[in-house]
């Protein structure tokens, strides 16, 4: 009797995967899988608003700073969440960010910042510091969890879906779209930022409402070649162009 229960245990467990792979996310999702594109598409393109053109507020432009930033430690928390539900599909661009995010921090400087007593100084790289906001997630959640099945739910979920993987490389995109456009005027940066959010965040969109895999595959296809093109023909006009901007 004890063998027939297990038997349909197994069963049931993968019948659910196999839903798991190819039923459409809910809405709440889906608002789940794009927020990570939305938050820092948001904050560099008020990072980059040409206020010498547009003329803003001061607070404006510290606003994008903070939600910069601010944007890694709300991803560290939307990972974290999705670590304590066994890595649903909409947390993979989560962990593929927050990755990326610190291992690019430990070599940039801000001069000046405070956080929590400490002021950087010049030249000093934040170093071990940005890992900070991924291990302190990660004691919680292991704490929470007191298991290492959703790590290895982690790995299950990609071996039974490819492209959760490739969502999760998807997700370093956002930190790609600033620094390819690093030296570019702000004033030609804006609607580069503007389209590129948009092109990042269908492609999500896409994703998460696809049921099959050609179709995940497919959506990011579609919006990594999209956005990869967008920033390559933007430097290159820039620099080969006039380079006045838009406005």
């Amino acid at each position: 009797m004890s063998a027939a229960i297990e038997s349909f245990g197994r069963a049931e467990g993968a019948e659910a995967a196999l839903q798991d792979e190819h039923e459409r996310g809910s809405w709440a999702e889906t608002l789940a899988g794009i927020a990570p594109f939305l938050i820092i598409g948001l904050a560099t393109i008020i990072i980059e608003w040409p206020t010498d053109v547009i003329s803003l507020p001061v607070w404006f432009s510290y606003l994008g700073g903070g939600l910069f930033l601010g944007g890694y430690l709300v991803l560290s928390v939307g990972l974290g969440v999705g670590w304590v539900k066994g890595f649903p599909r909409w947390s993979y661009p989560y962990a593929g960010y927050v990755l990326i995010f610190a291992r690019y921090m430990m070599h940039v400087a801000t001069p000046g910042l405070r956080i929590f007593g400490h002021t950087f100084q010049r030249n000093e790289l934040w170093g071990w510091r940005s890992w900070i906001p991924f291990l302190v997630v990660a004691v919680i959640a292991l704490a929470i969890t007191r298991s290492l099945r959703p790590l290895f739910r982690l790995v299950t979920g990609v071996w039974k879906d490819w492209t959760r993987l490739s969502f999760g490389l998807y997700g370093m995109m956002p930190l790609a779209v600033p620094i390819a456009l690093d030296e570019v005027d702000n004033s030609y940066q804006l609607p580069y930022m503007l389209l590129l959010t948009l092109i990042l965040v269908e492609g999500a969109l896409a994703y998460m409402r696809s049921t099959r895999t050609w179709q995940r595959a497919l959506a990011l296809l579609v919006g990594t070649a999209s956005a990869v093109a967008v920033m390559a023909v933007g430097t290159v006009v820039y620099w080969k162009g006039p380079g006045d901007g838009w406005v």
